[in-house]
């Protein structure tokens, strides 16, 4: 049996989408399983172990997606299951020529799928499991931790950059993410309050190590010391600096999901999402809500000045995060 999935674009999707990876993988041994994605994700559905191959699936209609597209009708596959509602994977899936073809309700062109089940916004883990067990999957798991594995080449090529940073083999690192992406700035938090806890963690003697995809100027002002990794790594790169961190200090983003998917203890910071939806999966970590009566709203715009987000105080922070190290401490004793 060959099944071909097809997935979402966003970091924290991916993430959602690895336990229903397991389910398929558990629930169907002999197959072969074929994963598509963006080309920035490939690297990391490859070193989780949980597909036979990946394709990367680039932006717009180029010469490497008239590749995919010869792979996909030539590969003989059996079944697809289109994690995406996006028309062009409903398309792709279609040229795959599988005889099944499950997705999701209110998927673009959702008329070229065989089966849909039913979604509810957001996209989530629920979701995805829902539909895997649509597929005739068992539900052998239900979150991520401990499916995600850093690249181990990936390893070795961050301790060199840390290292030009003054970060030794053994330094302890404190992760801070603020950014989310482009569509969904209502989840931010505010930059003062990630340099107040930057300051903090340094202020304990470790390094606070800021990571994403765009550069945060006014963190940095507010406080120099801090190592701005933001836009200078891979994801790939990311997971590898994420695996030696204490605790991440996070938006609800994929960066958060990808520390918790490598079974870190993180602090996420909510106010639009619901963290009984989208928060970080498995234990001990902790989540901070500023308590506002219109959180969580799930809306795109906002006419409170995003106080859900902005009334989150910086020592809630810092005493969540105290925590997290303090357990550690503990433990390693």
């Amino acid at each position: 049996m060959k099944i071909v999935c097809f997935h979402l674009n966003q970091v924290g999707d991916l993430a959602f989408s690895l336990p229903a990876l397991k389910c398929i993988r558990d629930s169907y041994p002999e197959a072969h399983i074929t994963s598509v994605v963006r080309p920035a994700l490939a690297e990391l559905l490859e070193a989780s172990g949980l597909v036979h191959e990946v394709l990367r699936r680039s932006s717009g209609l180029n010469a490497a997606k008239l590749r995919l597209v010869r792979c996909l009708i030539t590969g003989n596959f059996d079944m697809a299951v289109v994690f995406s509602q996006s028309a062009e994977c409903a398309l792709l899936a279609r040229l795959s020529r599988a005889k099944a073809r499950i997705g999701f309700d209110d998927t673009s062109l959702g008329w070229l799928l065989t089966k849909r089940v039913p979604f509810v916004h957001p996209p989530s883990t629920a979701n995805n499991l829902r539909l895997v067990e649509a597929c005739g999957c068992r539900i052998t798991r239900q979150d991520y931790v401990g499916l995600l594995k850093p690249v181990s080449s990936k390893i070795e090529e961050t301790k060199e950059l840390l290292a030009s940073y003054g970060v030794g083999e053994n330094d302890k690192i404190i992760a801070l993410s603020p950014g989310t992406s482009g569509r969904r700035r209502l989840k931010e938090w505010t930059d003062e309050g990630f340099a107040t806890v930057a300051r903090h963690v340094i202020g304990r003697g470790m390094h606070a190590v800021v990571l994403g995809a765009a550069p945060v100027p006014r963190i940095v002002e507010e406080c120099p010391q801090i190592i701005d990794l933001c836009g200078k790594t891979t994801l790939a790169e990311a997971v590898a600096i994420l695996s030696r961190c204490e605790t991440l200090v996070a938006v609800d983003s994929g960066i958060l999901h990808l520390a918790a998917a490598l079974g870190k203890r993180v602090i996420g910071l909510y106010g639009p999402s619901d963290p009984g939806v989208t928060g970080p999966q498995g234990t001990g970590h902790v989540v901070l809500t500023a308590g506002v009566e219109c959180s969580p709203c799930s809306q795109e715009g906002c006419k409170n000045q995003r106080q859900c987000m902005t009334n989150i105080d910086p020592g809630w922070v810092i005493k969540a995060v105290d925590t997290v190290l303090d357990s550690r401490a503990s433990c390693d004793l």
